[in-house]
């Protein structure tokens, strides 16, 4: 957005720190910390609006729903024209309270409330009553820098010692539940049991590591599967991996997705939030129902033995993500849509935005 001509500032309101004018990130991007560490913190707020009404802001833009409750009353009180919301991953089910709060306070209350799919903004509609007017859909964007992607080495099979004809199923993400990591040991289980030189690595770290180490040592197949934690070098994972699966039990717009179809890897991914529409509902991937690893396991099985078929995904999956989620296109839909809730004559250059 900077590139583009507008002057953006990040407000973390958490975080230590408490900067009463923005400091410059290494990305140029200014960033501006409140120090908020409760949820009232009046203080920490009130400097927000001065801030908001001695810069004169042109757009507010909350992420996510701590700071979506607050949007509706900020701006109003720094005098910003335009508010705008985004919930990054719709998973309100069950829970009553955020439902009417969007429904009554945010929807109502911001110039537009913005999904991350168009399953998360049917959801916004229909489940959350929010008025339809509102709702947008812009997804997330490509962040790394889509060469590296698709030119990284396969490094990790140096690391583990494992060969290039070695068949590899890969997956980068929390180790949390919805994630449904366990779901993915369970499948790659029963892959083994017909490809008995396959390896499953999966890049990422979280609470359920005990229990999936113990799933793991159970079914047997310690020496075929690694946890690698928290790597920086997702790129390398990927290029190392024949397959990347997906088992999530929900998800928004992952960005996880979006770098392995832009590093050419064929996908089999859960049928789940935004995950069908980003493979073009099956055209750049494979899609399976949630919690079911059989069909996860007779997917990544059948890739793994069609390799033109893989390779075919790959391509048609890496041209899809340059096209469609590359960050200067996402970035051109946020000015896009900043600029006609501001003004209705396209004139309007430099606008100033911060986002919290």
């Amino acid at each position: 957005l900077a590139d583009r001509g507008e002057h953006v500032v990040v407000c973390a309101s958490r975080g230590v720190g408490r900067n009463r004018e923005p400091i410059a990130h290494e990305t140029g991007v200014d960033v501006l910390m409140l120090g908020r560490t409760r949820m009232l913190s009046p203080l920490a707020w009130a400097r927000l609006v001065r801030y908001l009404r001695r810069e004169r802001v042109d757009v507010l833009h909350a992420h996510m729903y701590g700071s979506n409750v607050w949007a509706p009353v900020l701006g109003r009180l720094g005098g910003v024209p335009v508010v705008v919301a985004t919930e990054h991953s719709w998973t309100y089910e069950g829970q009553r309270v955020r439902q009417l709060l969007d429904r009554f306070w945010v929807g109502p209350g911001v110039d537009a409330f913005v999904a991350v799919s168009p399953e998360d903004a049917r959801r916004m509609a229909e489940i959350e009553k929010v008025p339809a007017g509102k709702i947008r859909m812009i997804p997330t964007g490509l962040l790394r820098d889509p060469d590296e992607l698709a030119g990284a080495p396969a490094t990790v099979r140096d690391e583990l010692g494992l060969g290039p004809d070695v068949p590899v199923v890969g997956a980068v993400g929390h180790l949390r539940p919805m994630k449904a990591m366990d779901v993915l040991v369970d499948a790659f289980a029963r892959v083994a049991e017909r490809v008995p030189d396959a390896h499953l690595i999966i890049a990422g770290d979280g609470p359920l590591r005990p229990d999936i180490e113990r799933q793991i040592a159970a079914l047997g197949v310690g020496e075929r599967v690694h946890l690698l934690g928290v790597r920086e070098d997702v790129p390398a994972v990927l290029a190392s991996s024949d397959v990347v699966a997906m088992p999530s039990d929900s998800e928004g717009s992952p960005i996880a997705l979006i770098e392995a179809m832009t590093a050419g890897r064929p996908v089999v991914a859960t049928r789940v939030g935004g995950v069908p529409a980003i493979l073009d509902e099956g055209r750049c991937g494979v899609l399976v129902p949630p919690r079911d690893p059989g069909a996860l396991a007779a997917a990544v099985q059948s890739l793994l033995a069609d390799r033109d078929r893989a390779e075919r995904l790959g391509e048609v999956a890496a041209e899809r993500a340059r096209a469609e989620y590359g960050i200067a296109r996402i970035a051109a839909r946020w000015s896009e849509l900043y600029r006609d809730l501001y003004s209705t004559d396209g004139g309007v250059q430099g606008l100033s935005l911060i986002h919290i």
